[in-house]
């Protein structure tokens, strides 16, 4: 039996997980006087927390970098407020520049847990200021351990994780945690790497490396010293073009790895490798925690490179290494030339582990290579300003700290994301606070010379912005200058055809367009900003994406979508010549017509009506699911109903019966079935395509012998090496939760108490990882097996549009969504 009333108990049950049932009593006091300046304290009640000797301190330069100033340690003159919100001011001269710069700081308590505050800059002397803004916080008494979002007992130095968070534990139990504002906002980018040129794939680190020490804390020499901070710093590059060099000593013995014949002469090693699917040579390198380095060689043969980096712990080989080279599996050379191969990391803390490399082949084949000049530097780099403090132009930085007692450190990472959400004054479950942090942490400035907004799927895919991705993260907040700002940029793709590029590529470019949905999403973009903000958009961009998709999709005009790609995110295959067997093309084609319709475009109600029917059609009757793709009948997906939530998001309208979503849903199998889930007798997770068979379990993994995905799934889902994973039945929480809202709409009884479970799922199912997934495996054995590259996908906000649809939040909720109403 379901639970009574069960829509609000969802809301409420999300709402009150993970608070704080302690009541704080925050409150803000200034010391100081007119002699020494003013700065505040922070108190729970009688207990000082936070006892700072400045505000902030600035490095100011010109744009040359010929004169440079510094603010060390900024108080204010004068003080207003009380013990709930006080701003202090000064107008600081800057004699280097003879320029007079206005300076106000704000404290604010949002709630019994939160404490925004923002420095605003204004100067109106000078053209353009380069700057760094650091914001030193102190704890009032040495504290027992420094927390961050991914380690309990961090010991100091940057943090350079997935979201930055970090938080120290007072003597008498209390966390305090600082937080920060999104980078489009506060203008800093998380991206430490770009694409490599050659066509080689993967990335390579960045020279102007920006923001790594965006999140610092005490080191424990530091601390042994009696000095204990946390520190933001904003708008700091580190310039390794420019930076003194270390050449390190590197180890002479060489692992052999795979079929290899390894000869070394001088400093050239040449590798001789069999057919074998991985070889070369593999050593420790002397890479450590919290430094820079660069990684160079020179290579020829006849065989493309791979360069891999891991972490060894124990002497076991565990994760590659992230924020530099990665990925890099071809990297083309020439076979009697010599080709530079270069690139810089970036290693953040990573307790102390050891790092191996890998050189050699994988192409599978036999090969002859030469490496020479195997060289790798540590950098002390030149830290230089990059922030912007423009004429007339009023700077804000945003900063948190929030207040509860400590729990333990998964709880610290939930609260990290639900108070930073709170500190917007963001209303919603706890699920929905989440995934609202998460996006925010995941949309940066573009570049250190482009401060448009970028917002990327997940630190693995930084700095790429996927298009279709941005999609479902942007378009679930009432954000009017995010809106539009991504709407444009998708716009500046835009080729002579009239399509939507699928990647926008910091650093590096893209001639990735395809006749996937990103053209369809940015139409549906265009009218939702036309609907929500009552802009006025660029016609001709919009009529040839029109023009793009009737023309592309339904040459003949005759209804039937045809296409050479997937209109949904299993975007795995390439259909050559165009097909027109897959339901979600066929449903998200009348979507695109009526939205065009809407648009203003002459589109006949005859025309629509093909197109839905042929949608309607791919309902098998025998089966009583819809049919992923023709050629593969007992494939079931949730990207199937994906147009029928659109047209209830869009048009509030369906166009599926109430018993083709239901018996759809109920032939889709639920699994990870979780004792102390809030409905233990269904599970907590779905798969998002999986293949139902007649036997009694009901449903297999996908296999070679059926195996929709050709090549791909052969290679990748033979001998149930990747059952539950990925497109191989992994659980995505979009397109699953997004399906029992269909339901839902459609009156299916189950789709509560499975949107509830699913929310659970993606907070507590893995209870190291409380946060947003790319997926949730549906089959596992242990949590050590999900792949790290899953953490933090931030398109999984779009829930907050499906609780719309469902009728459990309303856009009030959203703080942005005031300021245009």
């Amino acid at each position: 039996m379901l639970k009574k009333n069960t829509k609000y108990q969802i809301f409420f049950f999300f709402f009150f997980i993970g608070t704080s049932i302690f009541s704080q009593n925050i409150k803000l006091k200034v010391i100081g006087n007119e002699q020494q300046g003013f700065s505040v304290d922070i108190y729970n009640g009688n207990q000082l927390l936070l006892h700072n000797t400045e505000e902030f301190s600035l490095k100011v330069a010109n744009l040359d970098l010929s004169e440079t100033t510094e603010i060390a340690a900024w108080k204010g003159s004068e003080w207003i407020g009380n013990e709930h919100q006080i701003k202090l001011s000064k107008t600081t001269y800057l004699s280097d520049f003879d320029l007079n710069l206005l300076i106000t700081v704000t404290y604010e308590v949002i709630n019994q847990n939160v404490v925004k505050k923002t420095v605003d800059l204004f100067q109106s002397g000078i053209p353009t200021l380069y700057f760094t803004l650091e914001e030193t916080s102190k704890p009032a008494e040495a504290p027992s351990k420094y927390v961050t979002f991914e380690h309990d007992d961090f010991p100091g130095g940057f943090a350079h994780e997935m979201n930055p968070s970090a938080g120290f534990v007072t003597p008498n139990n209390l966390v305090v945690g600082f937080l920060m504002d999104a980078g489009y906002k506060n203008h800093y980018t998380r991206t430490t790497r770009r694409r490599f040129n050659g066509h080689g794939g993967g990335f390579v680190g960045m020279r102007m490396l920006p923001d790594p020490a965006l999140v610092e804390v005490a080191t424990l020499l530091e601390r042994k010293n009696n000095q204990h901070f946390i520190k933001q710093t904003f708008g700091e590059l580190y310039n390794l073009d420019t930076s003194k060099e270390m050449v390190l000593k590197l180890e002479d013995a060489y692992k052999n790895v795979g079929e290899v014949i390894i000869n070394k002469n001088a400093d050239i090693i040449t590798l001789n490798g069999e057919s074998s699917n991985r070889s070369g040579i593999e050593f420790i390198t002397p890479l450590t925690d919290q430094k820079i380095y660069t990684v160079s060689f020179l290579a020829k043969g006849n065989s493309p490179i791979a360069v891999k980096l891991f972490r060894n712990k124990n002497g076991i080989k565990t994760v590659e290494l992230e924020h530099g080279i990665k990925y890099i599996d071809q990297f083309p050379i020439q076979e009697n030339e010599w080709t530079l191969f270069k690139g810089s990391i970036m290693v953040p803390y990573i307790e102390h582990d050891s790092v191996s490399m890998f050189i050699g082949s994988q192409s599978g084949k036999k090969y002859s290579l030469q490496i020479k000049d195997l060289q790798i530097v540590e950098h002390q780099p030149l830290i230089q300003p990059y922030n912007k403090m423009n004429m007339g132009e009023k700077v804000t930085k945003t900063t948190y700290v929030f207040v509860e007692p400590w729990v333990n450190h998964h709880d610290f990472v939930i609260s990290s994301q639900a108070r930073l959400a709170e500190a917007k004054e963001f209303k919603g479950s706890l699920i929905e606070k989440m995934l609202y942090a998460n996006f925010n942490m995941l949309t940066w400035i573009t570049s250190i010379h482009d401060f448009t907004p970028l917002n990327v799927p997940n630190m693995n895919y930084a700095p790429d912005m996927y298009n279709r991705d941005s999609f479902f993260s942007i378009v679930s907040s009432y954000n009017e200058e995010l809106n539009l700002e991504i709407w444009n940029q998708w716009a500046k793709t835009q080729n002579e055809k009239g399509a939507i590029a699928t990647i926008i590529t910091p650093y590096m470019g893209t001639v990735e367009f395809k006749d996937n949905e990103a053209t369809i999403q940015f139409l549906i973009w265009a009218m939702m900003n036309k609907r929500r903000f009552g802009v006025t958009l660029p016609r001709e961009k919009i009529d040839k994406a029109v023009s793009y998709v009737l023309n592309e999709f339904d040459e003949n005009r005759d209804g039937i979508c045809s296409s050479h790609f997937t209109l949904s995110q299993i975007d795995i295959n390439e259909y050559n010549p165009k097909t027109s067997d897959l339901a979600v093309n066929q449903g998200m084609f009348a979507i695109a017509l009526r939205t065009i319709k809407e648009l203003g475009y002459d589109i006949s109600d005859s025309y629509l009506e093909k197109a839905e029917k042929a949608y309607l059609d791919f309902y098998d009757t025998a089966r009583k699911h819809m049919v992923f793709d023709k050629e593969y009948p007992d494939i079931i997906t949730f990207t199937d109903l994906e147009p029928e939530f659109f047209s209830l998001w869009l048009f509030n309208r369906p166009m599926l019966t109430d018993e083709m979503v239901i018996n759809h849903l109920e032939q889709t199998p639920i699994l990870n079935k979780v004792s102390n889930s809030p409905f233990p007798e269904y599970g907590t997770t779905a798969p998002v395509c999986i293949r139902l068979t007649d036997d009694e379990k009901g449903y297999a993994y996908l296999t070679s012998d059926y195996q929709p995905f050709r090549e791909f799934g052969v290679s990748n889902y033979k001998n149930g090496a990747r059952d539950g994973m990925y497109y191989n039945g992994g659980s995505w929480m979009r397109a699953e939760y997004c399906g029992y809202v269909v339901g839902l709409r459609h009156g299916w009884k189950k789709a509560e108490a499975l949107m509830e479970n699913r929310a659970w799922a993606e907070i507590n199912l893995n209870p190291n990882w409380p946060y947003s997934k790319e997926f949730i495996p549906t089959k596992w054995e242990t949590t050590d097996s999900w792949w790290p590259s899953t953490r933090g996908l931030c398109w999984n906000v779009f829930i907050l549009m499906a609780n719309e649809v469902a009728g459990f939040r309303t856009p009030e909720m959203d703080p942005d969504f005031s300021k245009f109403n």
